[in-house]
């Protein structure tokens, strides 16, 4: 944490006679002319940022161990990345469209550590048919890229690429989302409902379309529509936590005790924290909240946003929540600004 950080903190009480307090972390990121369209992390050491700028050979913010850097996905030109999809690891992929009208597939791997590699795809020289594309990582070298116009995927296992096509059920509709929980099984959000793979075979499992699919084991998923949050408990989907006046935008878990949710009423946003049980309000960094929430462990999470300054407009910021013992301890529920 540097002397400089302003940190806004709130007291509560640990599972331990300890208190811990809760505290906010603004860390600026090098300024980008275009928004970023997604954040994620591997682990608390290292995470990354998409910035939807097409035309410039930046695309890509990293965070390694303290510092944000902007960089450049290699072999990328004329695009920018779209989706990215993280073990905990390190090991992860981003998909994207470059090549300006020709429409290709960009696909990029990283064994860990930072380092990124242009890998061969199909359509890697043009014509990729579908929007743009979703990745999910299923396992090392396990992957799965959604392409809607062929109801189906592109699957990459182990240096094999093969293109399924019609594979989705019919009822689903238009496929959007998907999110693989591991090599066995995963989820496809669509239009009617969600298509469900388990050991093969997809089925269809109907019900409201839930965006944002997040899924920390086989029995434990969550999703959001704009009248709450949905969670799945390995046999249905049922909306669990709701905010009268205001609709859920994003989630974010880490494990099946621990996740964040934004929602809003289209002017300012309110955030929460799911502890196992029931979700607790979080007094936030600033007046509107920021948003993309990404939970890193159960004290450690991130958010962006953005804040105005004179001269430059609107700078983006990331805004980074943790939590740390004190040993002072402090009057229950008290609200206290530090200064460091």
């Amino acid at each position: 944490m540097k002397n400089s950080a302003i940190r806004l903190a709130f007291i509560f009480m640990a599972a331990t006679p300890l208190l811990t307090h809760a505290a906010w972390e603004k860390v600026r990121m090098p300024e980008v002319n275009e928004r970023i369209i997604e954040m994620e992390f591997a682990n608390a050491g290292l995470g990354y940022a998409l910035v939807a700028e097409e035309y410039s050979p930046y695309n890509f913010l990293a965070y390694r161990n303290g510092g944000w850097t902007l960089e450049r996905l290699p072999g990328m030109f004329l695009g920018y990345a779209w989706y990215i999809s993280l073990l905990n690891s390190g090991y992860g992929w981003v998909v994207g469209i470059h090549g300006g009208m020709d429409w290709a597939l960009y696909t990029a791997r990283s064994y860990g550590g930072g380092r990124w590699e242009k890998t061969y795809n199909p359509y890697q020289t043009g014509n990729f048919p579908g929007d743009y594309p979703v990745v999910s990582v299923a396992a090392v070298e396990d992957v799965w890229i959604l392409n809607d116009a062929v109801n189906g995927f592109l699957h990459y296992k182990d240096g094999v690429w093969e293109e399924l096509r019609n594979v989705l059920p019919a009822e689903l509709g238009a496929a959007r989302e998907v999110c693989f929980v591991n090599q066995h099984e995963g989820w496809v959000s669509g239009e009617n409902g969600q298509a469900h793979y388990v050991n093969g075979r997809w089925g269809f499992v109907p019900g409201p379309h839930i965006y944002n699919l997040d899924f920390t084991g086989p029995d434990d998923g969550w999703g959001t529509r704009p009248g709450g949050v949905y969670h799945y408990n390995g046999s249905r989907w049922r909306l669990t936590f709701t905010v009268p006046g205001y609709r859920a935008h994003a989630i974010s878990f880490c494990d099946r005790n621990n996740g964040w949710a934004r929602f809003t009423d289209g002017e300012k946003g309110r955030l929460f924290k799911f502890t196992g049980a029931n979700w607790h309000e979080v007094v936030p960094p600033k007046e509107n909240p920021p948003d993309f929430p990404c939970a890193v462990s159960p004290t450690d999470a991130w958010f962006l946003g953005s804040e105005y300054e004179p001269g430059k407009g609107y700078v983006t910021y990331s805004y980074h929540w943790y939590t740390e013992p004190t040993v002072e301890p402090t009057s229950l529920g008290k609200i206290k600004t530090i200064f460091k």
